[in-house]
């Protein structure tokens, strides 16, 4: 068996030319892992991260996974923050965070070393895509951040539903960044000209920006809530429902949605009875975002207020439920990430085929 190494720029270049039967190969690998492991006890046999803090803040964090085909383990590493005055005039500062992903066979062969920056953004973002993809309205983005996570959220929308999508709004505390992003986005090829895109002003209104959104896309390892959560609770924020999709709070520390929000929604008495189905928020893994999900934590989300988007897709596979399904497609759907190793093994594994079929990378029979 042959072992192929990925270098980041080999993997932009596989994911920067998808066409779109090869988004789908990716969600099918992506659907088929996490209804293994929501529906058909894999759980058990999925190790628990560890994370190691040395003096001087810097930090890092094994992943490891398995699954009956792969085993593998992502490494990542934390670097303390550095201040970008003490860097040479012009000098961006390196990135902060920087992970590797190895995977073997079921037998414990090594198949393949992946630089996994850019991999972990991506199969974020698809796991965003998921739900997102059966929302009956998309013609109002708004997305917090302006990073990785931020870019592969909008490209995966855009090429998903683009004929639905009128207007994408990116709020983020550097406006430089943020128009990057925007000239990134815009000049790359097959980008949509009817899709206004633009960054979020200083003297913007944020409140009719959140309330005017069908769609919010939070990617931003904040440590305060976003927006308000009077600001959806609202007869003005009542009037429509949206999709908003968490993945950038990652500790307990960190909240990009307001508790407050989340305690009404999962409260079936509020006044979003008639809009959430059960009172229930929708999670990559209950386990995880028990420990890692600040906002759910200091809200009180218990396991049982939480689904799974595995048994979601498991649940729209195998049965027949009106009103689950348009809960899903029209009612007011929060989804909370924190990762799964099992996603970076299935887009991992998926990512090695494409890169074999057209050509990319570096390969070797013996290892």
């Amino acid at each position: 068996m042959s072992f192929t190494v990925l270098s980041g720029p080999d993997i932009e270049n596989v994911f920067n030319h998808l066409t779109s039967d090869e988004v789908a190969g990716l969600i099918k690998a992506l659907e088929e892992a996490l209804i293994q492991y929501s529906t058909q006890n894999e759980k058990q046999y999925q190790p628990h991260r560890s994370v190691v803090t040395r003096p001087g803040g810097q930090n890092s964090l094994f992943m490891p996974a398995t699954t009956n085909q792969v085993i593998g383990v992502k490494i990542v590493g934390i670097s303390p923050s550095r201040d970008p005055s003490a860097l040479p005039p012009g000098t961006k500062p390196p990135p902060g965070l920087k992970s590797v992903l190895t995977l073997c066979d079921a037998s414990g062969q090594a198949i393949g070393v992946l630089n996994a920056a850019e991999l972990t953004a991506f199969r974020t973002a698809l796991g965003s895509m998921l739900l997102y993809r059966l929302r009956q309205n998309t013609e109002n983005i708004v997305v917090f951040g302006a990073g990785k996570q931020a870019l592969w959220h909008i490209r995966l929308a855009v090429l998903l539903r683009a004929q639905d999508i009128r207007a994408i709004t990116i709020v983020n505390r550097s406006i430089q960044r943020t128009e990057e992003l925007v000239d990134t986005l815009t000049n790359s090829p097959g980008w949509p000209s009817h899709v206004n895109i633009k960054a979020f002003g200083s003297n913007d209104d944020l409140e009719n920006l959140v309330v005017s959104a069908d769609v919010i896309f939070c990617t931003t390892p904040s440590t305060r809530p976003l927006f308000p959560a009077d600001i959806l609770k609202s007869e003005t924020g009542r009037s429509k429902t949206r999709f908003i999709s968490a993945i950038g709070s990652y500790r307990l520390d960190m909240a990009e949605i307001d508790p407050e929000l989340l305690k009404a929604v999962t409260d079936q008495s509020s006044v979003f009875s008639s809009q959430v189905w059960n009172g229930l928020v929708t999670v990559d893994t209950s386990e995880g975002c028990l420990e890692e999900a600040g906002e759910l934590v200091k809200a009180g989300i218990t396991a049982s207020q939480m689904l799974e988007v595995g048994h979601i897709q498991h649940v729209l596979a195998t049965s027949s439920s009106p009103d689950f399904g348009k809960w899903l497609k029209s009612g007011f759907v929060i989804y909370k990430s924190v990762g799964i190793g099992v996603m970076d093994l299935a887009i991992g594994q998926h990512l090695l085929q494409l890169a074999s079929e057209n050509g990319i990378g570096m390969s070797t029979q013996t290892f």
